[in-house]
C-alpha cells in the first residue's frame, strides 16, 4: 500500500508542475511614466493605472515618477518605460524633429489617449513686484518641473519674447518651498484643466499670489515662431480659487499618453478600452477628465498619429471622420 501511496504523491507533484503558469505570471507588466509625485498629473497616472489594472486582468501597470513630458519621451525611446504622459506640443516637436529634437526625431511616436486640455499658469508672489511678463527679467523664477513640457515651452517662449529670468531649476516640491521662503518670485505650473493645481493651492494657504497673463502682442509674436501652439483664455471669474481674477490668457495644449509604435496592437486596444471603462478612477484623481469626449477628442485633437491599436479601439467605439493626420502609416 505504501508503494502505491508513493506513486500517488509523485503523480500529483508531476501534475502540478505541468499545470499552466499562474495568471500573475502571465501578466504583461507595463511601466507608465508620470511626473513629479507632488504634481496633480502624477495623481492622474495613478488613477489611470488603477483603471487599467481593473479592466485588463492580463496587464499590470507600474507607475514611474519622472520629470514629465521631455523626460518621458527620452525614456520611451530608451525602452525604460512603455508609455508616458506628454504635452501634445512636445509630442509634435519630437515626432517632427523640431526644436530640441532636431537631431534626434522620434518618427515612431504614437498617441494612445488624451486626458486633459491643459493650461500653464505663470504664478508669482504678490509682493514680488512682478505685474507683467517683462518684470521677470533678472528675477529668480522656476520655469516648470525639470524635464517637463512646461519647462521646455516656457524657456522657448521666453526666448522668443526676450524675457530673461534667473532660472531656478528643480522639482515641484523645490519650487513650492522656494516660493514660500521668498527665495524665488514664482513658477510656471500646469493646472488641472483650466484650474490651478494642488501645489499652487498649497502655496496660497499662507502666501498671496498673482497670475501673469500673456497679452495680444505676446501671442502674436509667439505664433509667428510656433504656429502649432494653442492659447486658452479663461473668462473672468473662471478660476475657482481666484474668483476676482480677470480674463486670463496663457498657452495651453492637449495632454495625453504616448508610446512607441512597437507597443503590441492588441495591448494598445485593451489599454484604450480600459481607460474608458475605468473613467471613475481618473475623474476622482483628475476632475477635468470628465470634460473630454474620450472617443472623439483623441482623433480630433492629436497632432501626431494614433497608435494602430488605439485607432481600432476608437473606430470600434464610434469615432467619426478620423482625420488622415491621426491615421498611422502602418494602418493605411
Amino acid at each position: 500500500m505504501k508503494k502505491y501511496r508513493g506513486f500517488f504523491f509523485v503523480f500529483i507533484a508531476l501534475l502540478i508542475l505541468t499545470l499552466p503558469v499562474t495568471s500573475e505570471a502571465k501578466k504583461a507588466y507595463l511601466f507608465f511614466g508620470a511626473s513629479s509625485a507632488a504634481s496633480s498629473h502624477y495623481a492622474y497616472v495613478v488613477g489611470a493605472a488603477k483603471a487599467i489594472n481593473k479592466y485588463t486582468p492580463d496587464v499590470k501597470v507600474n507607475v514611474v515618477e519622472t520629470g514629465a513630458s521631455v523626460d518621458n519621451l527620452t525614456r520611451v525611446k530608451a525602452k525604460e518605460i512603455d508609455m508616458g504622459i506628454c504635452s501634445m506640443k512636445i509630442m509634435y516637436e519630437a515626432w517632427q524633429g523640431f526644436s530640441r529634437w532636431k537631431d534626434n526625431p522620434l518618427p515612431d511616436l504614437r498617441l494612445l489617449w488624451l486626458y486633459a486640455v491643459g493650461i500653464d499658469f505663470i504664478v508669482v508672489r504678490e509682493d514680488s513686484g512682478v505685474k507683467k511678463l517683462e518684470d521677470l527679467n533678472g528675477k529668480k523664477f522656476n520655469p516648470g518641473i525639470r524635464g517637463s513640457a512646461s519647462e521646455a515651452t516656457t524657456k522657448q517662449i521666453f526666448d522668443i519674447l526676450g524675457v530673461k529670468p534667473d532660472y531656478h531649476i528643480g522639482a515641484v516640491s523645490d519650487a513650492v518651498k522656494a516660493i514660500k521662503d521668498n527665495r524665488i518670485v514664482g513658477y510656471v505650473k500646469t493646472g488641472v484643466g483650466t484650474q490651478i493645481d494642488s501645489s499652487t493651492l498649497d502655496i496660497m494657504t499662507l502666501t498671496k499670489l498673482r497670475l501673469i497673463p500673456l497679452t495680444k502682442e505676446h501671442t502674436e509674436k509667439i505664433l509667428a515662431e510656433i504656429p502649432y501652439i494653442s492659447f486658452i483664455t479663461v473668462p473672468e471669474g473662471g478660476i475657482k480659487a481666484m474668483p476676482n481674477q480677470p480674463a486670463y490668457t496663457m498657452w495651453g495644449r492637449p495632454i495625453g499618453v504616448m508610446c512607441d509604435k512597437s507597443l503590441k496592437d492588441d495591448l494598445a486596444y485593451k489599454l484604450v478600452n480600459a481607460i474608458i471603462k475605468g473613467k471613475e478612477f481618473q475623474i476622482s484623481a483628475w476632475p477635468a477628465f470628465k470634460e473630454l469626449d474620450l472617443v472623439q477628442d483623441p482623433a480630433d485633437l492629436t497632432l501626431i498619429p494614433l497608435h494602430k491599436g488605439a485607432l481600432k479601439a476608437y473606430s470600434d467605439l464610434g469615432a467619426k471622420n478620423i482625420p488622415a493626420t491621426a491615421i498611422p502609416p502602418e494602418a493605411r
